[in-house]
């Protein structure tokens, strides 16, 4: 991509079980982006349905569809994978910017322009929201700063809200974090996070946006397993590294 050359935006968006709300949000995040694919992650309550009602017309969105749940960072896995081949074949470029955002309303859009001018004025790599929790009850304000405190250890740098799934990469970055994780359940999020600045990357967790309304699934399982594949996400970044090194 030339210097002058804007980047492509392109928005990820995994849905599960969705259907009152995926077409609202997808309406609504579409003029913003130029291209938009989304993740049906084997909804059961015809959240399919809705997204395949809501693309005829929009010939810039396209469905990618699991026929089983199987959890939204294999769901953020076959987005990733389909953009990291299209960059493979030249039709993406490395600088075009990946936005993903939540099919359930709780990402606010009115940031979209603020946080893409982020990403080009200051050359980031990666801006994860940062989430206004102050409406979240206690226990789960404490587990996000308890889980983004065991991240900053590990990724050697502090992150204020790991968990966020609001969130802007460049697509060559992303490309390469890909190769050391694929995530479990919801582990995506804090292993990318981690993966990315164990690599280098220029990444900020510190810009603060409203939370329209309160969503979590995630469960103290879920939790557990986000506080043991932080470090393993760590360890595969150190050891892969490690390994291509050439012997001094």
């Amino acid at each position: 991509m030339s210097g002058t050359e804007s980047p492509k935006r392109i928005a990820v968006v995994p849905a599960y079980n969705e259907a009152p709300t995926v077409a609202a949000v997808l309406e609504r995040l579409h003029p913003l982006v130029d291209e938009l694919v989304i993740v049906d992650d084997g909804s059961t309550d015809g959240t399919r349905g809705a997204i395949e009602d809501w693309l005829p017309g929009h010939d810039r969105a396209r469905l990618l569809a699991f026929d089983q749940n199987r959890g939204m960072s294999a769901a953020y896995y076959a987005a990733f994978t389909d953009l990291t081949n299209r960059l493979g074949r030249d039709e993406l470029s490395a600088g075009d910017l990946v936005f993903t955002v939540d099919a359930d309303g709780q990402h606010e859009l009115e940031a979209f322009e603020r946080l893409h001018a982020m990403m080009v004025a200051q050359d980031l790599d990666a801006l994860l929201v940062r989430r206004d929790l102050s409406t979240y009850p206690w226990h789960k304000r404490l587990g996000n700063w308890l889980v983004s405190a065991w991240a900053s250890l590990w990724a050697g740098r502090r992150l204020q809200d790991v968990e966020s799934g609001y969130r802007v990469f460049r697509l060559g970055p992303l490309a390469d974090a890909l190769r050391y994780y694929r995530g479990y359940k919801y582990s995506e999020t804090v292993e990318v996070a981690v993966v990315l600045c164990r690599l280098g990357y220029r990444l900020r967790n510190d810009e603060l946006v409203a939370v329209p309304l309160y969503r979590s699934r995630t469960s103290l399982t879920d939790a557990a397993i986000d506080l043991g594949a932080i470090p393993l996400a760590a360890a595969r970044v150190w050891t892969r590294r490690r390994a291509v090194q050439p012997a001094t």
